[in-house]
């Protein structure tokens, strides 16, 4: 697999050049999987799946199965085109975690180097925005420079104002007829189940759905000391809290609040992985790629 650093958001966070970054991180990334088992991939084919009874044996890829004891059927590039929407939560929250952990610094590389790989799938990646304002940003396209248009939309977007999905969002979704992939990159914290509405509009129209939530170190681990002032980054109000008698009651409430997410997930048959942005990002890719192989 490619080396942590060459995929570590914060050693590559002073780079603001979204295509540039994206492409190194993809290169390496696929790099990395040519020289490892990892389900024999390979950019000769758009991807693999596993054999079903009744699949052409010609299309077997032996090479992998002496490898990995499994059987992998080669998909072309005219049968694997997949509409693949990428969902990235925009809101004042996201805005949150230091240097290169920040949220959403993390989430807009993160959906820079899916839409990269995507293309290099030869899927058809979308991005759509939801925050205080909900829109479909670029829609889903199978074309050559389809990522650099999602590039240029990532790197104008501040994240800013409450999380929001809208009826225009809603009736978006209930447009997709066709069976695709939905990546929903979100921290989830809202004041009500906004997000989790978004899921299960996405499951209702048949989506393929890939959750990834994000959390940074600070809020995982809570290292603060002394007295703080907390303030809602979506909506008014602060308290004061001593960290020490905090922190433990805090984290039992944040692993209630993310464990009720991957239920909902499970229920909804969508795959779930909490990301910490201290962590490289190919742990988020080879998610990506695992599910897109069980379409």
């Amino acid at each position: 697999m490619p080396s942590s650093l060459a995929l570590d958001s914060r050693v590559l966070a002073a780079v603001e050049d979204l295509p540039l970054l994206a492409t190194t991180i993809v290169e390496g990334f696929l790099d990395g999987l040519h020289r490892s088992p990892f389900l024999g991939y390979s950019t000769e084919f758009s991807a693999y799946r596993p054999y079903t009874q009744g699949d052409n044996l010609r299309h077997l890829d032996w090479k992998v199965w002496a490898r990995t004891d499994a059987l992998y059927i080669k998909q072309f590039e005219d049968d694997t085109n997949l509409r693949c929407q990428i969902y990235l939560d925009t809101s004042a929250s996201m805005d949150f975690g230091a240097d290169g952990a920040n949220k959403y610094r993390y989430g807009r590389l993160l959906a820079a180097s899916l839409a990269q790989l995507m293309v290099k799938q030869r899927d058809a990646p979308g991005l759509i925005l939801f925050g205080a304002e909900s829109r479909q940003a670029i829609p889903a396209q199978a074309t050559r420079h389809q990522a650099f248009e999602i590039f240029s939309l990532l790197a104008q977007t501040p994240a800013a104002g409450g999380t929001k999905i809208g009826q225009d969002l809603i009736h978006l979704v209930q447009t997709f007829t066709r069976r695709g992939l939905a990546v929903v990159i979100s921290d989830f914290f809202t004041e009500d189940d906004t997000v989790l509405e978004l899921l299960r509009q996405l499951h209702a129209q048949r989506q393929e759905i890939l959750v990834l939530q994000l959390l940074c170190p600070e809020e995982l681990d809570l290292p603060f000391e002394g007295e703080f002032i907390v303030e809602d980054s979506e909506a008014s109000g602060e308290v004061v809290v001593q960290m020490d008698e905090f922190r433990s009651e805090y984290r039992r409430r944040l692993e209630s609040f993310c464990e009720g997410i991957r239920k909902e997930c499970i229920r909804l048959e969508a795959d779930y992985l909490r990301l910490r942005t201290d962590q490289p990002l190919d742990v988020a890719l080879i998610a990506y790629l695992e599910r897109r192989m069980s379409v």
